[in-house]
Parts: C-alpha cells; structure tokens; sequence
C-alpha cells in the first residue's frame, strides 16, 4: 500500500464524524503506474466499484456487491489511482442534501451542524476534508457542482455522454452523467483528459467575453452570497474579462414545468433496467419498498403505481423543450459573442442539517430543492458543460461556488477559464 494511501485511510478515519464514507476500502488494490500512480480517489456510492458494496444510499442494496468496475473506475484505475472507498449520498441522488435517514447524513468539514450539498455529498467532503485530492461524483441536476460549491471544491459536469455511464446507478438516461470533484482545476483538467484523451490548459482571461445573466440566475441570491460573487466578477473584470449583460430568454417557461418530470419519468425505467442488468438479486419493487426517505420513495412510487409522468409529456420534453432550451443558450452565446456564462453556483451557501423542506433566502422560505437546484438545473436539463470553482467564503466562513457554463462540446475552454480564475487567487 502507497504511503499516499495510507495517508488517505487514516485521515479518513480521523474525519470519520463527517460521514464521508460509507465503506472504506480493508484493502485496496495495489496502484499501477501512471498518471495517477498511487493517488488515492473516492468514489460515490452510487458508481460500481469490483469488491465494495454500492448501496446507492437505500437500504435495501446495502450488501449487493457489483461484479465490476463502472467504466469511469475502469479508467482512473488503469491511470494508476487507487480506489480508497465509497461516498455517502442522497438516498438513490434523488436530492441536494445529502441528509441521508438509511447511512446517516453527510457533514459540512466547514461546519458539521450544516449539510454538504448533494447528492454526491461525501465525494465533495472526502476532498474538502484532506482526504483524497479527487472524487467521483454523479450530476443529474446539479449533484456534483451543488457539493462541490458549498464545501469548497471544483466540480465538473462534462456534456451530457462526454464521460462513460455504464455502471452507475441511473435517475435519468437523458441527464446524467458522472464527473469528479477536485481540490483544484488542474486535477479535473487530469481526469477529463484521462477519461477523453482531449488536453485543456488555462486561457488568457484578457479579452474573453463572458456573459452575467442577470435574470434568473442572480434572483434573490443570499447576501453572502452576492457579496462574494461581486467580488469574484471584479477579480475577472480586473484581469482584463469583459463582463457582458446578458440573458438566457424563455429559460423559466422552458425548464420549470418539465425538468423534474423528465427525470421522474425515466427513473423507474431505468433503476429497473440497471438492476437487471447488472444481475442485482432485488426487484425494483423491492427497493423501493425499503427506501427510507419518504419524500424520494414517494417520487419513485408515485410513477409505478400512482400518477406516472405522461408519455405525451416525455416524448415533448425530448423532442422540443430541451432543443429549444439549447437553442436559447445558443442564441445568447452567440448574440453577445460570449466565451461562456458565469453565474453563482448556487444561490445560498450551506443551511443547517434537517432543514429538507424550507430554507431562509434573506428572511424568506424557499422550497430547498429548488432554492439549491435553481442554477444547476438548466444547464442540466439542456445536457450543457458547467464548472464550479470555489469564489471565496461569506462572512461567516463559509464557501460559495462561481459556474462557468457553456455549449455543448465547450468542456476544454470552460475548463480553460476556471483555471484561469483559479490562478488569480494563486497570482
């Protein structure tokens, strides 16, 4: 076992009241050479992982074990990195908390009273923690970048089949898609490289055009919040960016009454076809008759045998709503002649543990869901690119995440301007 390794458990075990891990690794596969070589990751549980269980963070798949490694694995393992264990996350991703009722929930290492975001909660406090540099994680509305910004982190969400799928647990064939979270941008530049064999390097910010979409995206942000994004676009205009005002048109028509359900539409299809194909002992009716969270179960049940999500409504999502919402961010970039959008991660930074149904945005209650998932989301549902980098922290310590989102296929100039932002900190 590398000393990196090494390393890598007994922080894991010092950290272990942050609810990071749901399995540790007794003993893990010896690193090979490479890029890689001997770098711990953690990987989310719901990501096939040959030995170690993959829960899924539902209680009924907490002993199948898979009979390989998903494809994701497959790579970073041939690049030398050593699989250290697996993460804690929103019951079946099916949430932004991470406050799970089946493994316990996943802890802020900024403050443990408050959630990590999810629901690849424990691969952002896995990095955020010291634990290991790198973490997979799985983003279908905004599960890797909503924990990657309120624990600190780089999060990634490539285009929408950038990176292979098989073998993670699914919520939506048409969304989802795995990506890392990192302690830095040149780690995801790694992994993408890795995983693409495409090279990104940092761009000259002086004369990129980047747009600042005003409407829905800086909406009652929380003070904190808009405090450090502020400051944040001022380091941009001050290294040369030019900040363009901007607008994404017909986004809310476009999004609100569809996002979720082309989600919950697919999901039961394609949990079923995941377990089945990978030989899973338990029926889909099996898991979620188990499932501890009643808000997730009640979604899941709801579209067997209650009120599904129509046909006619899937098949409009596919064929107009999410084209036409392409075809707006298309419309922006190319109007203002934009490099890319930057926006506020998230809205707020992290709320206490437990608060699942409402939060405070300036002495208002939001829905959670909605008040996390607000900026996330489109780019999701429209399959686009976007990379949280750490802004900096409220007054209260506490970090916030700045997204740059573009086109499809843009992935290595997005990468390019967040490295390029993360290096006026480091200049």
């Amino acid at each position: 076992m590398s000393d990196q390794v090494e390393a890598a458990l007994r922080r894991a075990h010092d950290t272990a009241e942050l609810n990071a891990f749901v399995t540790l690794a007794d003993a893990p596969a010896r690193a090979t050479d490479g890029p890689l070589g001997g770098v711990p990751i953690a990987v989310k549980d719901s990501i096939h992982v040959a030995g170690l269980p993959c829960t899924g963070g539902t209680p009924a798949l907490r002993n199948w074990h898979p009979a390989a490694d998903a494809a994701i694995v497959t790579v970073l393992r041939k690049a030398g990195a050593v699989v250290v264990g697996k993460t804690g996350m929103h019951e079946l991703s099916a949430g932004i908390t991470s406050n799970n009722l089946a493994y316990g929930a996943v802890r802020n290492p900024h403050d443990p009273r408050l959630i990590a975001g999810g629901s690849s909660g424990g691969s952002a406090v896995a990095v955020a923690a010291g634990v290991v540099p790198v973490a997979l994680g799985a983003d279908t509305a905004g599960s890797v970048r909503i924990p990657a910004a309120l624990c600190g982190c780089v999060g990634f969400r490539p285009t929408t089949g950038r990176y292979p799928n098989d073998g993670v647990i699914p919520l939506s064939a048409t969304r989802d898609t795995v990506g890392p979270i990192t302690r830095t941008v040149a780690e995801a530049l790694l992994v993408d490289e890795l995983v693409t064999g495409v090279r990104s390097a940092p761009v000259e910010l002086a004369g990129r055009r980047l747009g600042v979409p005003r409407a829905y995206f800086y909406d009652d942000l929380d003070a904190g919040t808009a405090a450090v994004i502020d400051e944040a676009l001022g380091r941009l205009s001050d290294a040369g960016a030019e900040l363009v005002e901007t607008t994404v048109e017909d986004l809310e028509e476009l999004l609100l009454p569809h996002s979720l359900a082309l989600t919950l539409r697919e999901w039961p299809r394609e949990l079923g076809l995941h377990l089945a194909r990978h030989r899973c002992p338990l029926t889909l009716e099996e898991v979620v008759d188990a499932m501890a969270g009643p808000v997730e179960r009640g979604w899941l049940a709801d579209q067997l045998w209650g009120d599904p999500v129509p046909d006619t409504h899937h098949v409009e999502i596919l064929e107009r709503v999410r084209p036409a919402l392409v075809a707006r961010y298309a419309d922006c970039i190319r109007r203002d002649r934009l490099d890319a959008l930057v926006l506020p991660t998230t809205r707020l930074p992290a709320r206490p543990i437990g608060q699942d149904d409402e939060v405070l945005i300036n002495g208002r209650p939001v829905g959670t869901l909605q008040a996390y998932l607000r900026n996330t989301d489109p780019t999701s549902f429209a399959g686009l690119p976007s990379i949280s980098v750490p802004a900096g922290r409220t007054a209260s310590g506490l970090p916030v995440g700045l997204s740059f989102d573009g086109l499809p296929g843009t992935d290595s100039a997005l990468l390019g301007l967040a490295a390029a932002f993360e290096g006026l900190d480091a200049g």
